[in-house]
């Protein structure tokens, strides 16, 4: 009956002191609120901003990509691969390697396979069809000039189309490829290519001087790693060229791989590092230091400024929720010093202060958590589009062109050696974010009770009764 009484007087004063200083609570837990809101708040965005990049990777290199492999092309020879005009107009069809990638040996796909941590790998070869319509020289003199047109073509695993940028996309028209394609003439056409040349299912492609089925047109976001045109990947390697040399068998330009899971992805990326010293290996962590635009700015922001507000703001209201407690046990000296006269001892007292801390600490939490919720959602809402350039090969600059024009010497990037992604910026509050958020409301308040708590005990119950009126 003793405990029964006890406990319900602890309740009840809680309650009571709480009301008696309701302003004061509400102030320790509106300072509790807005450190815990803007640390989620922060993290969100920050999350976010990870998730844009990885984004940015399947984008680029189709969904369920975790590492690429890729190497820089050798130095080009100059000159080579011009045409010059002769006595009559000329046509020349070339297929080659886009600006900014070099070959790795297809076989590497198959090492990198039984590598720990990798759960599938698939190769890829990426092109650009390139027509020449050189007029006769005594053409040109009369002001005819050559004409080049371009598409891009990307050699396709037909046994592994869950990886690379073909698997970005949904094939809206006729049918995907089978491992029986791999040999055939077959062509997969993106629908807004299709659209503009006017191709159907069962119209028939120039490549490279060969005609090509198309037996399905895809759908898939433009801007990205998305090709005008898939064929399977054994014809694109008996088509194309690499700076002018003959045929790419064996070869291939990029290598997918999915890691066994999210975990793995570093050791992974690791590994393939050793196995091939001389490629470039990039996760999507690698790739942010290699991305450009307003995504970079973003990661940039989220980083550094964001981290450090998150930090600045969560001590100023641990501070400021300890000096309101020190400030409100000052005022209770006669209130505390009498229940101690009265038979309570420290041990009680500190409880009664704890809880109350806790109460004030739950009350922030709940609140931090809603403006935490609440700023995700805004962002979600206002943050603009963001975009993400990166280069075909990320380990190497893009490839420049140079022109002398008035005595002055240009530089620009070559087309198509620079990818350009669209992303949308999402700010994602996760459960294991919530607790961290509660349990630093919670520890914020009970630093500030527990410092409380021991100016309380410091007080005797002889000078707390002289203080008695």
């Amino acid at each position: 009956m003793t405990r029964q009484r006890t406990g319900s007087f602890f309740l009840i004063y809680l309650r009571h002191e709480l009301r008696r200083r309701s302003r004061q609570a509400l102030l320790s837990a509106a300072g509790l609120a807005v450190g815990v809101g803007t640390v989620l708040t922060v993290t969100a965005a920050a999350a976010g901003v990870s998730t844009a990049q990885t984004t940015v990777l399947h984008s680029l290199y189709g969904i369920g990509t975790d590492v690429t492999v890729t190497e820089a092309p050798p130095a080009s020879s100059s000159g080579r691969g011009l045409f010059s005009p002769g006595k009559t107009a000329q046509t020349h069809n070339t297929l080659r390697v886009v600006p900014g990638l070099g070959t790795l040996n297809a076989a590497s796909a198959q090492a990198i396979a039984r590598l720990r941590g990798v759960a599938a790998v698939a190769a890829g070869l990426t092109l650009t069809d390139t027509v020449w319509h050189i007029p006769a020289a005594s053409q040109i003199g009369r002001g005819t000039n050559p004409t080049v047109t371009s598409f891009n073509v990307d050699g396709v695993d037909v046994r592994h189309l869950g990886l690379g940028p073909f698997s970005s996309g949904a094939v809206s028209k006729g049918r995907t490829f089978t491992p029986s394609d791999s040999g055939s003439d077959a062509a997969v056409v993106d629908s807004g290519y299709a659209a503009a040349h006017r191709l159907s299912v069962g119209s028939a492609i120039d490549i490279a001087g060969h005609s090509f089925r198309v037996i399905g047109i895809i759908d898939q976001a433009r801007g990205a790693g998305a090709a005008d045109v898939y064929i399977p990947l054994g014809r694109a390697q008996a088509l194309g060229q690499f700076q002018g040399t003959g045929a790419l068998t064996h070869k291939v330009s990029t290598i997918y791989v999915a890691a066994a899971n999210a975990s793995a992805v570093a050791a992974v990326q690791h590994e393939i590092s050793v196995l091939l010293p001389d490629a470039t290996v990039t996760s999507s962590a690698s790739l942010a230091h290699q991305v450009s635009g307003s995504l970079a700015s973003a990661a940039s922001l989220a980083t550094d400024l964001g981290r450090w507000l998150a930090i600045a703001v969560l001590i100023t209201a641990f501070a400021v929720a300890v000096l309101l407690v020190s400030a409100a046990v000052t005022r209770r000296v006669r209130d505390l010093g009498t229940l101690k006269a009265l038979g309570w001892k420290s041990r009680r007292i500190i409880t009664q202060l704890m809880a109350e801390a806790a109460v004030v600490g739950l009350v922030g939490a709940l609140a931090g958590v809603g403006i935490g919720f609440g700023a995700a959602e805004l962002i979600d809402a206002v943050a603009p589009r963001l975009s993400a350039a990166v280069a075909q090969n990320p380990g190497s600059s893009p490839p420049q062109s140079v022109s002398i024009s008035g005595g002055t010497t240009h530089t620009a990037t070559l087309p198509g050696s620079v990818h350009t992604v669209a992303v949308s910026m999402h700010a994602p509050v996760h459960l294991a974010t919530v607790a961290i958020g509660v349990l630093l409301a919670l520890a914020g308040a009970l630093i500030a009770g527990s410092y409380g708590a021991w100016r309380a005990t410091r007080l005797s119950p002889a000078a707390a009764l002289a203080n008695v009126t």
